[in-house]
């Protein structure tokens, strides 16, 4: 009796809500909640934004116009809002009148303001659902008409496609039904308040955008209310698709709350940073919120990871907003990072369900595979060779911080097929893979591509044989983990004798069938060396080739040296700056100690958080000029990884280790941070935050952990090269400690074991000179003018930097303990600057200049 009673209360709640909604379509307005990430700036007409959800997604530009898609359906196109003020005909198109765009996880508004009225379009996508939302937030003097208007598509992502889509205006629903004769696909799109003004023909769409338009006579009525326009759709059945559409209309506060929480619980539950740079903050909380944004739940194929998201306009594809198994295993990394391991889990099982017979694993799928027959007929499934040993690495990350063994057992004979394919592609016997047999690695065409390993693939195989030992193990499978060793000491000393250039002392792009060099100076050697499988001076020099002007800019590293016979400033893989190969050459920077130049690599990724979508990074960029391309994604997750990698894995110098029970905490930090907190660090059960502060002469870091029983830590915070460490102290007693010493640090190491609780790590040292990372300003549309820091060393009683400039021009380094400076050459000092000038040469040209700081 309860259970009627209560199912008939809802009923009439529904009922009620539903004929309030009747009268005129308006819902009472609710507060929007504060969020700390809101970014707000002038609205730029052309530049894009993206509201995304797992199974909806509306992506458009700061003009208003969009198009809508219902994963896989690409439902309509070219949304726009145009405004009538009283009794005028004219006009007024939304996009000559939006201001501004404030954007959060849950909400983007845009504010249409005119000399009569302001209207605030509010757009949510609900994370969980088949549709979106925009409510309109409307004050007016005069009445005022608000026409929606949009082109109705019904098509699924290229290649597949249907015929026959119709639409029309039901009259009761208040919402145009698009639909198509087979009854499987469908699309909604309207508003309790709206009135449809468009004929369409019954057997046709028609070429003219569908409108309906929302008459506000008195607009009083309207004030501290929302109007909704609801847009939904997908396969399967129209009364499914109805359903959706109705919940939508009857709750939009309830969607917006529970969206809301989504993304806020994503932050709490995973890891927290705060430093001294508010920019850096904003940036790595933004990125879990872009990575969140790609994981779509097809209805067809499962739960995945897509690449990337940007408008389509004309074509069919939105973006990279395919599942591209390369792009989900370097995301993998990401996630990891920041201990998301539910969704990296699902992305790795998403993908093995398209490994190939042989055990190649898929390059990309269309969202529209179940539509054709994508494997059979279409050859870009299996391009790739490096999405195989990616796998493995990716499967290894995942399971080595989050302690899943249970999924390594049953990834086993994924995993085992993967590497035998590995193993298959080695023609010559060297123990790399060669890229003719194995498919295309670094570079997907053009000059460079006729050759027989490239670095790049060559050191994801050499990961990936690293790893296999430890998955084997995980798996009961002693025998392959001897294999498994062999393949891997083979693969890792070839590695190091092929591709080391003696000649211009670099790690080679690429050798041929010859054992010839690829002499073009490229950053594709970052992933070997972020990952440590190079020499370590070797690894030193090549980074501080790829710190020249001729790679780096201040947006970021450039695919190829511009003074490159094949440089092209907008080639894909032949000039342009990529995020994605700026993340390894930063991880690795910091790997090596490079603090400086890892630092600059790092906030060039983190600028381009605020400098296109707002809050997601661009595909590419120019190679001369910090401007992406009109083609390029603007939400592209192997850029966001350009954020996430260098600044935990390198800056923050976390490493957990689920398997050896092993935590690592080396952060190299600016010298002038005085704190830095960290929160929420999970490997597998045990938890770990850690505060940092620094003063004059002595760093303390305050450890809390939970279900942290049998783990070591080992604590290794970095100071600039010429510091001496005096007494490290744990617990408030003095502790014996390691030292290991770089071309820029010193690191006392200490191991302690945790008891779960707090420990006190407290380092005394007697302080150095040290240089601050060189502040770089660059706007979109500048040139490469920053100052470039090549190396820094002590030797004897004084650092020697090498530094690169446009010819003739003024620098200033900061630094801290300037009274320490004793004397100064090929620059001056005043307080903590270091001015430097460039000696003169060619207009626009990068010179080398040395500085020498002597300090005792």
């Amino acid at each position: 009796m309860k259970m009627k009673l209560g199912f008939l209360m809802i009923l009439f709640n529904f009922l009620l809500l539903s004929w309030s909604l009747a009268q005129d379509g308006s819902i009472p307005a609710f507060k929007l909640g504060a969020n700390d990430l809101e970014l707000h700036r002038l609205a730029q007409s052309s530049t894009p934004f993206n509201k995304a959800g797992r199974k909806f997604a509306i992506l458009g530009f700061e003009s208003g116009s969009f198009e809508a898609w219902a994963y896989p359906l690409k439902l309509i196109r070219n949304f726009e809002f145009s405004f009538l003020v009283g009794s005028s005909t004219r006009l007024i198109h939304g996009k000559d009148i939006v201001r501004y765009i404030s954007v959060t996880p849950e909400a983007t508004i845009l504010t249409y303001t005119y000399q009569s009225f302001t209207v605030r379009a509010i757009y949510i996508t609900p994370f969980d659902e088949r549709g979106a939302l925009i409510l309109l937030d409307v004050d007016s003097t005069e009445p005022l008409t608000i026409i929606c208007g949009f082109l109705p598509i019904l098509q699924p992502m290229w290649p597949a496609g249907i015929g026959g889509q119709y639409a029309y205006w039901d009259n009761k629903l208040k919402a145009y039904i698009i639909s198509e004769p087979t009854g499987n696909n469908h699309g909604f799109v309207g508003s309790s308040a709206a009135s449809g003004v468009s004929y369409t023909p019954a057997h046709m769409l028609s070429d003219a955008p569908n409108e309906f338009k929302i008459e506000l006579k008195n607009p009083e009525t309207v004030k501290y209310k929302y109007i909704p326009i609801i847009l939904t759709g997908g396969k399967g059945k129209r009364d499914d698709v109805k359903k959706v559409y109705h919940r939508l209309s009857c709750d939009p506060e309830t969607y917006y709350r529970k969206t809301a929480e989504h993304y806020r619980n994503l932050r709490l539950r995973t890891l927290r940073v705060e430093t001294p740079n508010r920019e850096l903050n904003l940036a790595f909380e933004w990125a879990k919120i872009t990575f969140d944004n790609l994981v779509v739940d097809n209805p067809d194929l499962g739960k995945g990871l897509v690449a990337g998201l940007g408008a389509s306009g004309t074509s069919g594809r939105p973006g990279f907003g395919w599942f591209f198994g390369g792009d989900a295993y370097i995301n993998c990394f990401s996630i990891n990072s920041y201990c998301d391991y539910q969704t990296v889990r699902d992305a790795l099982a998403f993908t093995q369900k398209w490994q190939r017979e042989d055990g190649k694993m898929a390059h990309e799928l269309s969202q529209a595979a179940s539509y054709v027959d994508w494997f059979g007929k279409y050859h870009y499934g299996y391009i790739h060779g490096d999405t195989s040993p990616y796998y493995i690495t990716a499967v290894y990350d995942y399971y080595k911080m989050s302690g899943d063994v249970d999924f390594v057992k049953q990834s086993w004979q994924s995993l085992k097929k993967a590497y035998e394919w590995c193993l298959s592609t080695d023609a010559n016997g060297d123990g790399l893979m060669d890229n003719k047999k194995a498919g295309l690695g670094a570079l997907e065409y053009g000059a460079l591509t006729g050759i027989e390993s490239d670095i790049y693939m060559s050191a994801v195989w050499v990961r990936a044989a690293y790893a296999m030992q430890f998955l084997s193990k995980a798996a009961g499978e002693k025998p392959y983990v001897k294999k498994a060793t062999k393949h891997y000491k083979k693969a890792k000393k070839i590695f190091n004798e092929k591709f080391w250039d003696e000649e211009i002392q670099y790690y080679a792009y690429a050798f041929n069938a010859k054992n010839e060099h690829v002499k073009e100076i490229s950053p594709w050697n970052a992933v070997g060396l972020m990952w440590e499988i190079s020499d370590p001076q070797r690894s030193v020099k090549s980074l501080e080739k790829i710190s020249s002007a001729d790679l780096t800019t201040d947006w970021g590293i450039r695919s190829i040296s511009y003074k490159s016979k094949y440089y092209q400033p907008l080639n894909y893989n032949y000039g342009a700056v990529w995020p994605f190969l700026t993340s390894w050459v930063a991880t690795a920077q910091y790997k090596h100690h490079l603090i400086l130049q890892g630092y600059n690599s790092l906030m060039s990724t983190v600028r381009h958080t605020f400098d296109n979508a707002p809050g997601c990074i661009t595909e590419v960029f120019s190679g001369s000029y910090n401007i992406y391309p009109q083609e390029a994604v603007c939400q592209q997750g192997f850029s966001t990884a350009g954020v996430v990698l260098p600044f935990v894995r390198g800056m923050l110098g976390l490493e957990g280790d689920a398997i050896h029970k092993t935590i690592t905490f080396a952060p190299h930090f600016p010298a002038n941070w005085e704190y830095v907190s960290i929160d929420n660090y999970q490997i597998c059960k045990a938890i770990f935050s850690f505060n940092y502060t620094r003063g004059k002469d002595r760093i303390t870091i305050d450890i809390q952990s939970k279900q942290s029983d049998g783990y070591m830590l080992q604590i290794a915070p970095a100071l600039g090269v010429g510091s001496v460490i005096n007494k490290v102290i744990v617990n408030g007693e003095a502790t014996k400690f390691e030292q290991v010493f770089s071309t820029q640090t010193v690191q006392p190491i200490v191991n302690i074991a945790s008891k779960g609780g707090s420990a006190t790590v407290e380092i005394e040292f007697n302080p150095t000179v040290e240089i601050l990372p060189p502040y770089i300003e660059t706007k979109t549309g500048d040139m490469n003018k920053g100052l470039k820091i090549i190396s820094l060393r002590r030797e004897e009683d004084h650092l020697k930097v090498d530094v690169e400039g446009l010819s003739g021009k003024s620098y200033v380094l900061e630094v801290v303990n300037p009274e320490l400076i004793h004397q100064i050459k090929g620059a001056s000092h005043k307080g903590n600057r270091i001015d430097i000038k460039i000696p003169d040469g060619k207009e626009g040209d990068f010179i080398g200049h040395e500085i020498i700081i002597k300090t005792e």
